[in-house]
C-alpha cells in the first residue's frame, strides 16, 4: 500500500512540474509575441505607400501625398513616375524624397527572433533610391517626380514603400521659399 502511494504522490508531483513548464514555455513565447508586437507597432507611424497605379496616397504625417503614375518593374528596378502634393499653407523649397523598398513586415519576423536589435532601426530595406530635388512645391500644388529603387523584384506578397523627406527641404510662408 506503501508503494502505491508513494506512485500517486510521484504522479501527482510530476504532473503539477509539467504544469508549470507548460506555462514557463507559454509565457516565454507570449512575451517573445508582445516584443514583435511592440516592434511592428513602432512602424506602423511610417509613411508608407504601395505601389498602385492612379492611387492618391497620404502620408499619415502632414497629410502630403503620393499619386503614382507609373509603377513598373525592369531589369534596373522598381520605376516609379507621380506627383507629390502639398496639404499645407508652406511653401516647400529642394524637397528630395527618399523611397525605400521594403518586405512586408510580417516577413521579418524570424529576422527579428534571432537578433531584436537587427529591427530596432527598422526593417532592412531591398533598396533604396533618392528622387531629383524638387525646387519649389506651391501649397495645394502638386509636382512630378521620378525614380528607380535598385534591386527591386516582383513578388506575389507585394512591397512596402517608406517614403521620407531627406532633410535637405526648406519651409517658408512666402512664394517660392
Amino acid at each position: 500500500m506503501k508503494k502505491y502511494w508513494w506512485a500517486v504522490i510521484i504522479v501527482v508531483f510530476l504532473g503539477i512540474e509539467g504544469v508549470q513548464v507548460w506555462q514557463f514555455l507559454k509565457l516565454r513565447k507570449d512575451l517573445a509575441d508582445l516584443k514583435w508586437d511592440v516592434a511592428v507597432a513602432g512602424h506602423n507611424d511610417d509613411n508608407v505607400i504601395t505601389p498602385d497605379v492612379g492611387t492618391i496616397q497620404f502620408f499619415k504625417r502632414g497629410g502630403y501625398s503620393i499619386q503614382l503614375d507609373t509603377a513598373k518593374y525592369t531589369n534596373e528596378g522598381l520605376e516609379l513616375a507621380g506627383f507629390v502634393g502639398n496639404p499645407t499653407n508652406l511653401w516647400i523649397a529642394n524637397l528630395s524624397l527618399k523611397f525605400s523598398a521594403q518586405k512586408q513586415l510580417y516577413q521579418y519576423r524570424d529576422d527579428f527572433d534571432k537578433d531584436e536589435f537587427s529591427f530596432f532601426f527598422g526593417p532592412q530595406a531591398i533598396g533604396e533610391a533618392q528622387c531629383s530635388p524638387i525646387t519649389s512645391l506651391s501649397p495645394g500644388a502638386r509636382q512630378p517626380f521620378n525614380i528607380t529603387i535598385p534591386n527591386v523584384k516582383q513578388t506575389k506578397e507585394g512591397i512596402r514603400l517608406v517614403v521620407v523627406f531627406t532633410g535637405g527641404e526648406r519651409y517658408s510662408y512666402g512664394p517660392g521659399g
